[in-house]
């Protein structure tokens, strides 16, 4: 008996996943309020205001996402404005060093609301800053760290009120506060990691 060829089954076509970005199934709640945009869009058409309506309609494009992002940041930017700290460049790298590693989870800018906040309780004062002689100067830079508008003048407040009341016989300001604050906490060198500790 002459055996019969082999018969492969047909094979399916291969699916391929469509490139790019997965998208997000809409809660109830977003859905709702893209329906209201939509409704607010055709209404505004109707009224005889279509360039609002032009405006509308944008907010539901990528680019209009992309315009309310921008505009999170400016007021976060606004409510948390960048605060340069004028220091000698190896202090500033040897404090961004020690924060990186000392294990703490806390960012710089949560230390600055820690020290600005123990300073306004009383709880840490910082040295009055001494000018180095003339010439002698390290390379300087900036360590900036965003700090909240409003603690800052809190801060600075506080400092003139100190001098007012004749507890200090300087005005401590949001800058010198810190500046002391990361020295005391992060300027100083940690020990390796491998050391054991003991002699």
């Amino acid at each position: 008996m002459v055996n019969a060829p082999l018969c492969r089954p047909p094979t399916r076509p291969e699916r391929h996943r469509p490139k790019g970005p997965r998208t997000m199934p809409l809660s109830r709640n977003d859905q709702e309020r893209v329906n209201r945009l939509r409704q607010a869009s055709q209404h505004l058409r109707t009224t005889g205001a279509p360039e609002l309506a032009d405006e509308v309609d944008f907010v539901l494009t990528a680019e209009g996402a992309n315009f309310a992002k921008r505009i999170q940041w400016q007021e976060a930017e606004q409510e948390n404005p960048n605060l340069a700290l004028r220091m000698p460049r190896e202090m500033r790298d040897r404090i961004k060093l020690n924060a990186s590693r000392s294990g703490q989870t806390a960012t710089l800018a949560t230390q600055a609301v820690i020290g600005l906040n123990k300073f306004l309780n009383g709880e840490f004062m910082p040295p009055r800053p001494q000018r180095a002689p003339r010439g002698t100067a390290a390379e300087a830079a900036n360590l900036n760290v965003r700090v909240n508008a409003e603690l800052r003048q809190q801060v600075d407040e506080h400092g003139k009120k100190l001098l007012a009341d004749g507890v200090t016989d300087w005005a401590p300001i949001t800058s010198q506060v810190l500046i002391a604050w990361f020295v005391e906490n992060f300027g100083q060198p940690l020990p390796d990691a491998g050391a054991s500790g003991t002699e």
